[in-house]
């Protein structure tokens, strides 16, 4: 099920982040974490930030926020974290799609560096800017049709029709 973070969340999130992999965790953070940065972490659990998890019984499997860039008001940064073993499974994708239909925003920026993300954001979303920095790519992208894009990719695949939103 997709919710709303909590702000009780906190130790669920640590919980979760504990059982993502290395390279899951340099992904998302692009470098070595064993822990959400405090400030980020703050950001999402008060509220400052729109932020959605995933459960999977009673524990949070995947998280995914969008937040105001600093200095640029037009624009919002997406991050998103997905625990290993439910990664290529759509959850992402459904999280995401999500959050960007409740937050609202416009034109987001994300941070990649998996080739076959890159790929898949340049190819179904109208990229407004790109920067490259080591095997890092930052993008700017038009995310205005996006949301039902992606729904409905994930319906033709037959992904995720298990996932159940909360509403919020």
């Amino acid at each position: 099920m997709i919710r709303p973070l909590r702000q009780d969340d906190g130790a669920a999130l640590a919980r979760m982040l504990a059982r993502c992999s290395p390279e899951t965790r340099y992904q998302r953070f692009h470098g070595v974490a064993t822990a959400f940065p405090p400030a980020y972490l703050r950001r999402c659990l008060t509220g400052e930030h729109t932020a959605l998890v995933a459960e999977e019984g009673a524990e949070v499997v995947a998280l995914a926020s969008v937040g105001p860039v600093f200095g640029e008001p037009d624009v919002h940064e997406v991050a998103a974290i997905v625990e290993d073993r439910w990664q290529s499974k759509g959850l992402g994708r459904e999280l995401v799609a999500t959050l960007l239909a409740r937050a609202g925003v416009a034109v987001v920026r994300m941070e990649v560096c998996r080739t076959s993300l890159l790929g898949y954001l340049t190819s179904t979303l109208p990229v407004r800017a790109a920067r490259h920095h080591g095997c890092d790519t930052v993008l700017d992208l038009d995310v205005r049709s996006a949301v039902e894009q992606w729904r409905q990719l994930g319906d033709d695949r037959g992904e995720r029709g298990d996932v159940a939103v909360q509403p919020g």
